[in-house]
């Protein structure tokens, strides 16, 4: 959540023009159907269109409900002519006042917008968007907003402008209905009754200019972060969220003291979106379980686990259950059966054997399924067969290259400790990155330790090619897994130990 902008009353000699004036002089003709939006929109990045000016220079603006409104780069001041008044924004508790200027035509898909009240702000928006691309230059705010039906469409990349008839027609497929309502009795923003903690009290601002799932005033966050202690108390925090008597697994959440919560971008790409202003109505047609990865993010698809993944995020037993069934029962490769049913019993914490207190006659086991001494990660939390919930990669899959049934999870530095009891001969495997940061991770070493000694060290890691291990561990006790950081920094290290496996000679 990087900036929220509400604006007071434009002031001097604009504040007579807009007592005066209901709307700009623009012509009303349709939008356009449909305009492309940005890959990254609603996968941590600002909802961004591309915006025309009557000279022909087209410019990036951020679409955002919650801005009452719009914006335009002060870089572009001089092409605005003389100034008509000020306005006063806050964003965040930062109050600045800024020129105004009479608004100039902006056309979207060609044609112009039409924008209620006859001023546009001239503002930093370079500065404040500085961690968008591409460079922002302007904000489109409810001014022009409230005057459409927008249906936002994410994984089609699309913003759909919706005339009278479509909007009046079937929209069965928009999902269900919710009333606009004013933020509160001083702001005419658009909210909903309801926050992400499915509690119905002050409203939720619907802000599709924040770029996460949203936040909570200071007493909503306490009460959803009771469970645990944050590190900090205004980290955000990755769990589940309930909107309209549903779950939605791994919201993140941040607290701030305003008076009202809000709902973000990132919770909203998981629908089909769309907001009808004029007839005062959020329509939400939920498409995804959990939140939409980055495009940058790449990760290894295997559909045939799709329904099983979204169940384990939902913490649904019966139909985990049915799912693993009907996986079993299914034609699918016995590798996908094994991924399946290491996937459900990480996420039932089977109980797992401790590997000295194994039976002679079993001849293999691998660290994924047995009980370690200790383990700690540099990030997220320790986990054996899948890589913990997080907000960030939502599928818990084992992903480095391929799928893997077992492993564990390593971001550096990590260490894993597991006692064997003097009891095996040999440590085999593989160990890489997660497929998503391959191309961004600052590198890793893999280590593995015998009684304290180092008997295996990896050159630095980074990329797609996996190393492998072959270690001789007879009469080891105590054994480590180790992954320290490459260089000076740890960013993106999500080292994974893949299908590291203990043998021995059978009993005789």
């Amino acid at each position: 959540m990087k900036t929220r902008l509400a604006f007071s009353a434009i002031i001097s000699a604009l504040e007579c023009l807009l007592i005066c004036s209901c709307a700009t002089d623009q012509p009303s003709q349709p939008l356009a159907v449909e305009v492309p939006i940005n890959r990254d929109a609603g996968r941590g990045g600002l909802l961004i269109a591309m915006v025309r000016l009557q000279n022909g220079e087209e410019l990036p603006f951020v679409v955002d409900t919650g801005a009452s409104g719009s914006l335009i780069d002060k870089s572009l001041a001089p092409k605005l002519g003389n100034p008509i008044g000020s306005a006063v924004t806050h964003s965040w508790g930062v109050t600045k006042t800024n020129l105004a200027y009479a608004a100039p035509t902006l056309l979207l898909g060609g044609v112009p917008l039409k924008m209620t009240g006859p001023a546009i702000v001239a503002y930093d928006c370079q500065n404040e968007f500085s961690y968008a691309r591409p460079r922002i230059m302007g904000l489109l705010g409810m001014d022009v907003l409230e005057n459409y039906c927008i249906q936002l469409d994410f994984p089609a990349g699309k913003m759909r402008f919706l005339q009278e008839g479509q909007r009046h027609g079937d929209n069965k497929e928009w999902g269900r209905a919710f009333p606009i309502v004013p933020l509160n009795a001083n702001d005419t923003r658009p909210a909903v009754a309801e926050n992400l903690l499915g509690l119905h009290g002050p409203h939720s601002l619907i802000d599709v200019g924040c770029n996460s799932d949203g936040w909570l005033m200071p007493n909503y966050f306490q009460s959803w972060t009771n469970h645990a202690l944050p590190p900090s108390p205004r980290e955000a925090r990755a769990q589940h969220g309930y909107f309209a008597g549903e779950k939605y697994p791994l919201v993140s959440l941040q607290q701030n003291d305003v008076e009202a919560d809000g709902i973000g971008l990132r919770f909203l790409a998981r629908h089909l979106v769309t907001l009808d202003f004029p007839n005062r109505t959020l329509y939400l047609a939920r498409k995804n379980v959990g939140p939409l990865t980055s495009p940058d993010l790449k990760t290894t698809a295997l559909p045939a686990l799709d329904a099983l993944i979204a169940n384990l995020l939902l913490e649904e037993t019966h139909a985990i259950q049915r799912e693993l069934a009907r996986i079993e029962h299914s034609r699918t490769t016995e590798r996908v059966k094994a991924i399946a049913r290491k996937l459900t019993a990480a996420w039932a914490k089977a109980p797992k054997p401790v590997p000295a207190n194994v039976p002679p006659a079993r001849t293999l086991l691998f660290l994924g399924d047995a009980q370690p001494e200790s383990a700690e990660v540099g990030w997220l939390e320790p986990a054996a067969n899948c890589i913990p919930p997080n907000a960030e990669i939502a599928s818990p899959l084992l992903d480095s290259g391929k799928i893997y049934a077992t492993g564990l999870y390593a971001h550096s530095p990590s260490r894993y400790v597991f006692n064997l009891g003097g009891g095996w001969n040999r440590l085999r495997g593989k160990a890489g990155l997660h497929t998503a940061y391959q191309g961004r991770a600052f590198g890793v070493i893999f280590i593995i330790k015998a009684d304290g000694r180092e008997v295996f060290r990896s050159t630095p890691v980074r990329g797609s090619n996996p190393i492998h291990y072959d270690v001789d561990i007879e009469g080891v006790k105590a054994l480590e897994l180790v992954v320290e950081k490459a260089g000076n920094q740890n960013g993106g290290n999500w080292a994974l130990w893949l299908e590291p496996e203990l043998l021995r000679e059978p009993s005789m």
